[in-house]
């Protein structure tokens, strides 16, 4: 199978520790969907794939629901990391705004468990 140019760097890039928001950005077909579902079939990583193509432009609401589904499996399945894929996450009506809380909550969490074990 014809692996896309950039999906060895994005791979890599997701397989270090948890640092950047990754966002694959670019013209309409040229392939992004495509690469990330590669990526997805090569990793070991668990992970949650939704598509915000049917989503209300005003639902906020819905990448909200997304991110903690994505907590929440994650807890369940004991796991240390877990990746939240979400196509075409732009047509959601201030989207950075809600992953920046989303990701600054989980930053938090993270800090907060660490502190935790610090004081085990």
């Amino acid at each position: 199978m014809y692996e896309l140019p950039y999906l060895k760097q994005v791979k890599s890039r997701i397989e270090e520790p948890r640092k950047f928001i990754q966002v694959i950005l670019g013209p309409r077909q040229v392939g992004k969907t495509t690469m990330v579902n590669q990526l997805l079939s090569q990793l070991s990583i668990s992970y949650v794939s939704e598509s915000a193509d049917a989503i209300s432009a005003t639902n906020s609401v819905w990448l909200m629901q997304v991110w903690e589904t994505a907590r929440l499996k994650m807890k369940a399945s004991g796991a240390s990391e877990y990746l939240l894929v979400i196509d075409e996450i732009q047509k959601i009506d201030r989207w950075s705004e809600v992953v920046k809380q989303q990701w600054d909550k989980d930053t938090l969490l993270d800090n907060y468990k660490m502190q935790e074990i610090q004081q085990l």
